[in-house]
């Protein structure tokens, strides 16, 4: 399958607020308690494909949803990751050998019956930040392809992104999850996203220089330095902001939402780099062009009821994922 035009689908879209919450078990014990199941299901891996078919593990994405302003049952569906994992080049990496594919979790498997419960998929443009030291990079994707193909992932909606005055809020010591690929331990026949947990550990007022091996030339790159154990494979992983509070109860005003993008590690430090995830909101601002897109954040909405027709313009409008 192959994504090819830029008429998008918005029904898989749901609220990460809807079923992400953290709790604290017991008084004396710390620790997270979290419905991962939207977060999980918004995760897309990605592979380089040789000419043989071989496939090698290269990193995580995930599905971000735009609604449309006009109708709540359309929008568009757009795929982030890091811009190290599509543009090696970039980095200063050596490039992969092969084609760069999208892998999704099929909605209908059964390992009784099916070889594989995965499906691959070839992906188009990618579209960066002007800031070249921003590891992210975006496209949209097709919504009759995504729709044929019978997956099982969902998009986060993108007013899970945080508000200018709700980010100047996260510190040190702020909690996180991240969700992604680990190399050689998520799975063989589905994606089975590898969870970490942390802690923003400091925001840096400079950039940080980070080479690709011992010989390469270092590069500067905009960081949020996060305290956890994220690794290769784990880039382009979501991460993800979890508000504090007593078991069922988060502090008001407090909700969970996308911070970053997981971007470079420090093997050995359990410290690892996200890219801010608000530069990822103002180039989509300035570099889509959609029709009646709603680019609000900060207020999370219900998730859409399933469509009940079909819409396939042939420029970049909004449609919808028929039943």
């Amino acid at each position: 399958m192959t994504f090819s035009c830029r008429s998008i689908v918005r029904p898989f879209i749901v609220s990460l607020t809807l079923v992400l919450a953290v709790t604290l078990i017991g008084v004396a014990q710390s620790s997270f308690k979290i419905d991962t199941e939207t977060v999980r299901n918004s995760i897309v891996f990605l592979h380089y494909v040789d000419d043989r078919g071989v496939a090698t593990e290269s990193g995580t994405g995930f599905l971000l949803g735009i609604p449309d302003k006009t109708d709540s049952r359309k929008g568009w569906i757009v795929l982030v990751t890091a811009r190290h994992i599509v543009d090696p080049k970039w980095a200063g990496c050596a490039a992969p050998t092969g084609e760069l594919k999208a892998v999704f979790n099929k909605k209908d498997y059964d390992p009784s019956r099916d070889a594989t419960g995965v499906v691959e998929a070839s992906l188009g443009n990618w579209i960066y930040p002007d800031d070249q030291s921003v590891d992210i990079a975006f496209q949209l994707l097709d919504a009759l392809a995504l729709s044929k193909m019978a997956v099982e992932n969902e998009a986060v909606i993108l007013s899970e992104l945080p508000s200018v005055d709700e980010v100047r809020r996260i510190g040190t010591g702020s909690q996180v999850i991240s969700a992604g690929l680990l190399l050689g331990a998520s799975g063989t026949k589905r994606n089975f996203p590898v969870f970490k947990f942390g802690y923003v550990s400091t925001i840096p007022s400079e950039k940080i220089a980070v080479s690709c091996c011992p010989q390469c030339e270092a590069k500067p790159y905009t960081e949020w330095l996060i305290a956890a154990s994220l690794v290769p494979g784990n880039s382009g992983s979501p991460i993800v902001y979890v508000p504090p509070g007593a078991p069922g109860i988060g502090l008001v005003g407090e909700r969970a939402f996308l911070l970053g993008v997981q971007s470079i590690s420090f093997i050995g430090s359990d410290v690892a780099g996200m890219a801010p995830i608000q530069v990822l909101l103002d180039t989509m601002r300035s570099k889509l062009d959609l029709k009646n897109a709603d680019f609000s954040v900060g207020s999370p909405i219900k998730a859409p009821q399933q469509p009940t027709s079909v819409s396939a313009p042939a420029k970049p409008e909004s449609t919808q994922l028929p039943k």
